[in-house]
């Protein structure tokens, strides 16, 4: 594709023993990092998608599982130095590419914090992390990790409310626009109990089937590659 290498960051591991220093760098094409609050901080990634070579990526996986410091280097932007955190999990995937005999290795990292993201999981915890700032997205999402019953039209007036309440903002991200979202199921459905109270929202007239409209380029964005198998922890889908 046309300048197709400009959609591309890099992603760099160093590793120093007393005798030897290994240095490994890969192209990276998806990444959601959180930024410090402060410069004495540490960036904080939560999804980092690369593609190299069979022991660039075999590297890579173990150096995450380790919890090792890498450095991100996006465009425009200064080098970032960052971890995936502890407990990380690692998808790893093979990528055919035009012309070459041997496909591409390619590898999914995600951190601990965004896993529990997935339905169900930690359903007390009072971040969400996501890869997209549509509003049906956002509403989708947070609504389906809860347990929260909402329809689509919702979606304007959900994203309102995060944004007055400061309980959203715009995370760093490489292919994607990802944000942090704030609350839990009890928040939303005191959110959604005002609300219909003050006929800001209002109920359905008919029951029925709920139909979520994405943007047209929203599943191509979503999603990153066929996982093989997860590597150091269990599925996160």
């Amino acid at each position: 594709m046309q300048n197709a290498h400009e959609r591309f960051a890099s992603l760099e591991f160093v590793k120093r023993t007393k005798d030897t220093t290994t240095r490994v760098r890969v192209h990276i094409d998806r990444a959601v990092v959180e930024t410090p609050k402060d410069e004495r901080g540490r960036a904080s990634a939560h999804l980092i998608s690369m593609i190299g070579g069979d022991s660039e990526i075999g590297a890579l996986w173990a150096a995450i599982i380790e919890g090792a410091v890498f450095e991100i280097q996006l465009p425009s932007r200064a080098a970032i130095v960052t971890s995936l955190g502890p407990e990380a999990q690692c998808f790893r995937g093979s990528v055919m590419v035009p012309g070459r005999k041997h496909p591409a290795r390619h590898l999914v990292a995600v951190s601990a914090e965004l896993a529990k993201t997935k339905p169900g999981a930690d359903r007390e915890g009072a971040r969400t992390i996501l890869c997209d700032d549509d509003p049906a997205f956002v509403l989708y999402r947070v609504a389906y990790r809860y347990g929260v019953p909402v329809v689509p039209e919702w979606a304007t007036w959900f994203m309102r409310e995060l944004n007055q309440r400061k309980a959203i903002r715009p995370l760093l991200g490489l292919g994607c626009s990802p944000v942090l979202v704030k609350g839990n199921k009890e928040t939303f459905l005191a959110w959604i109990g005002r609300a219909l109270k003050q006929r800001s929202i209002v109920m359905p007239k008919e029951n029925g089937p709920v139909h979520w409209n994405f943007p047209k380029n929203f599943l191509e964005r979503q999603t990153l590659a066929f996982a093989e198998r997860p590597q150091g922890g269990s599925s996160a889908s």
